[in-house]
C-alpha cells in the first residue's frame, strides 16, 4: 500500500530538518570552516586579517541561521553550505548583519526550471510556461542556485550566480531598486547613471546585456564583474569599480582565474 503524498512530502521534510540541524551542529568547528573557506574562496585573499576574521563569523552565522536544502537530488554538505555563505558573506563585510533577511537557499545541480509568474500585456500569468534559470532571488528571502554555476564561478568564469543573487537580497532592503542599503544615495545615483549611460552608447567587454533589464540587474551584473573581473572592470568603469570597492569595503587584488 503506497502512502499519500502529503504524508510522504511531510517525511521528507522532517528528515531533510534533521539532517541539516545536524549539518549545522558540524560547521561549528572554526578553523575547519576557515580552512574550507580559504581553499574554496580565492577573494579570501583581498581581505586584511581584521576581515578575514568578520568573514569567517558572517559565514558561520550565515550557516547556523539559513536553512541549506538540495533539490532535484541534489545533496548539501557542511563544505557546500559554508562555499555558498561565504560568498553572501563577503558582500556583507561592512553589515553588522549579515543577510539579514535571507532564511534559505535552496541548492538545485544545475539550471532549473521555474513557473513563469510575469503578467503579460493583457494582464495574465501563464501557468504553463516555465523558464530556465541558475539562480533566482525571491522578495520572501529565499533565493535559488545551481551548484554547477557556482562551481564554474569559483572556477574563473565570467558569471558568478550565487554573488549576483546575494546581490538582489541586500537591494531589496533599500527597495529592489539598484541602490543597496547604506550606499551614498547621491553619489551612488550619479555614478550609476554615468555608468549606464557609458554602456548603452558602447559595448562593454566585462558587463553582461542583461544588466539593462533596469537598475536592480545592472547592479547584480556589477557587482559579478566586481568579483569575477575587477581589473577589466576597473579599467573600463573605474568610478563604478570604486564606488562598489568602497561600498563592500573591498581592496581587490589579483585573482588566480583573472
Amino acid at each position: 500500500m503506497s502512502l499519500p503524498l502529503w504524508l510522504l512530502a511531510a517525511v521528507a521534510t522532517v528528515v531533510a530538518t534533521l539532517a541539516w540541524q545536524h549539518l549545522r551542529r558540524r560547521v561549528l568547528d572554526e578553523r575547519q570552516v576557515a580552512q574550507w573557506l580559504d581553499a574554496d574562496l580565492p577573494w579570501r585573499a583581498w581581505l586584511d586579517d581584521a576581515q578575514r576574521a568578520r568573514h569567517l563569523a558572517h559565514t558561520r552565522r550565515l550557516v547556523r541561521r539559513v536553512h541549506f536544502h538540495g533539490c532535484a537530488g541534489q545533496e548539501v554538505d557542511a563544505r557546500m553550505a559554508v562555499t555558498i555563505g561565504g560568498l553572501a558573506a563577503l558582500l556583507t563585510l561592512r553589515a553588522r548583519s549579515p543577510m539579514p533577511n535571507l532564511h534559505a537557499v535552496l541548492v538545485y545541480p544545475g539550471p532549473f526550471w521555474v513557473p513563469q509568474d510575469r503578467p503579460d500585456e493583457d494582464g495574465l500569468v501563464d501557468d504553463e510556461v516555465e523558464v530556465l534559470h541558475s539562480g533566482l532571488s525571491e522578495d520572501n528571502g529565499r533565493v535559488l542556485l545551481s551548484w554547477d554555476d557556482i562551481r564554474q564561478a569559483l572556477a574563473g568564469a565570467e558569471h558568478n550566480v550565487a554573488v549576483h543573487e546575494f546581490a538582489h537580497q541586500l537591494d531589496a532592503l533599500s527597495g529592489g531598486e539598484g541602490a543597496p542599503a547604506g550606499a551614498p544615495a547621491e553619489r551612488w545615483s550619479q555614478v550609476m547613471h554615468d555608468a549606464w549611460t557609458a554602456f548603452e552608447r558602447h559595448p562593454s567587454s566585462v558587463i553582461d546585456d542583461y544588466a539593462l533589464e533596469g537598475p536592480a540587474e545592472f547592479f547584480a551584473v556589477a557587482v559579478e564583474a566586481f568579483f569575477q573581473r575587477p581589473a577589466v572592470l576597473a579599467a573600463e568603469h573605474r568610478a563604478l569599480h570604486d564606488l562598489l570597492a568602497r561600498y563592500f569595503g573591498l581592496m581587490p587584488g589579483r585573482l588566480p582565474f583573472a
